[in-house]
C-alpha cells in the first residue's frame, strides 16, 4: 500500500510540475507573447475539468449508495458550467489588461469581485439547470427534493469550490495555485506519517478511525515547513519577493487546518454512504476526491491569503 501511495503519488507530482511548467512556458515565453495572444491557464484547464468530470462521476456514486438520485447529466452539466464560466470572467479581465490596456489590477479587488459574481451567477444557473431537469423527468411525489438537494450540493462543493482555484491561477499566477496544492499535499503527508508512527490518540474515532492527534500535529508541522520551504526558498529564487515569517506560518497553518476539514468532509460523505473509497481510479489513494478533498476545501482559505495580500508576490508568473 505505501509503496504504490508513493510511487503514484510521486508520479502525479511530476505530472502537475510539468503542465504548470508548460503552462507558465507558453504564457510568458511562447505563442502568447510571440505569435498570438492566449490566456493563462490554456495548458491546466483541459486536465482540471477532466479531473472534476472524475469528482462529479465520484461524488454521484457516493450520493447514489446514499439514496439520492439527481439526474447525473444535469449535475455534470452545472458543474463543469461553474467552473467554465469562472475562467471565462478571468480570460476576459486578463485581455482587457493585457491586450485592450484597460486599467485594472491584476488580481485586485475589481478583477476578483467580478469572477466572484460571475461564479454565483453560474451557480444560479445550475440550480435553475437542477430544477429543470427535474421537472422534465418528473411522474410521480417522492424523492423529488432530496434529488434536487443532491444536485445543488455537488454545484457547491465541486463547482463553486473549484472557482476559488481556477481564481487563485487566474488572478495570482501558478505560484498561488502551487502554494495550495504543496500545503496541503506536505499536510497530508505529515499527518499520514506521524500517524502511521507514532500515532495513538484518535480525534475521530467513529468518523475516521485513522486521524489521530499525532497525525494532526504532524501535518500541520510538515504543512508549515512547506509553507516556508515555497515562500522562503522557492519563490525567491525565481526573483519573487520574500513573504514575512508571520505570513507563512500563518497561511501554512489556516491552509492545513481546512485541508484536513476537507479530509474529514470527503470521509463523511463516504461513511453516509457506506462506502469506503470514492473510487479505484488511482492506486494507493482510491478515488480523485480522496486527492482532492483537502484542496477543495482549504481552496477558499488560500484565496483569502492572496486577496489581502499576506502572501502577496509583487511579478506573478
Amino acid at each position: 500500500m505505501f509503496s504504490r501511495r508513493l510511487c503514484f503519488g510521486t508520479l502525479i507530482i511530476a505530472v502537475v510540475l510539468g503542465l504548470s511548467w508548460l503552462d507558465v512556458s507558453i504564457y510568458r515565453y511562447g505563442l502568447a507573447k510571440e505569435i498570438i495572444w492566449l490566456p493563462r491557464g490554456i495548458i491546466l484547464l483541459p486536465p482540471y475539468l477532466l479531473c472534476l468530470v472524475l469528482l462529479t462521476r465520484e461524488v454521484l456514486r457516493l450520493l447514489n449508495a446514499a439514496g439520492l438520485h439527481p439526474l447525473a447529466s444535469s449535475v455534470y452539466l452545472g458543474t463543469l458550467f461553474i467552473a467554465i464560466s469562472c475562467w471565462v470572467a478571468n480570460v476576459i479581465q486578463q485581455f482587457n489588461l493585457e491586450v485592450m490596456e484597460i486599467p485594472t489590477s491584476k488580481g485586485g479587488w475589481h478583477w476578483a469581485m467580478t469572477a466572484s459574481f460571475t461564479a454565483l451567477l453560474a451557480v444560479a444557473g445550475g440550480v435553475i439547470l437542477a430544477f429543470a431537469a427535474e421537472m422534465r423527468r418528473y411522474s410521480h411525489p417522492g424523492g423529488v427534493t432530496i434529488n434536487l438537494a443532491g444536485a445543488v450540493f455537488t454545484f457547491a462543493y465541486l463547482g463553486l469550490l473549484s472557482c476559488f482555484m481556477i481564481q487563485l491561477h487566474m488572478a495570482y499566477g501558478i505560484e498561488a495555485i502551487l502554494s495550495l496544492v504543496i500545503v496541503t499535499k506536505m499536510c497530508d503527508t505529515g499527518a499520514y506519517t506521524f500517524g502511521k508512527l507514532f500515532g495513538r490518540y484518535r480525534i475521530t474515532p467513529r468518523l475516521s478511525p485513522g486521524k489521530t492527534l499525532e497525525g494532526t500535529i504532524g501535518g500541520i508541522l510538515f504543512a508549515c515547513a512547506g509553507a516556508w520551504f515555497w515562500f522562503d526558498v522557492v519563490l525567491p529564487y525565481f526573483d519573487k519577493t520574500s513573504t514575512h515569517f508571520l505570513g507563512w506560518i500563518l497561511f501554512g497553518l489556516a491552509v492545513a487546518l481546512t485541508g484536513m476539514v476537507g479530509d474529514l468532509a470527503g470521509s463523511l460523505i463516504k461513511r453516509d454512504s457506506q462506502m469506503k473509497d470514492s473510487g479505484h481510479s488511482i492506486p494507493g489513494f482510491g478515488g480523485v476526491l480522496d486527492i482532492f478533498d483537502s484542496i477543495l476545501m482549504a481552496a477558499p482559505v488560500a484565496y483569502v491569503f492572496w486577496v489581502f495580500g499576506f502572501v502577496h508576490m509583487e511579478k506573478p508568473l
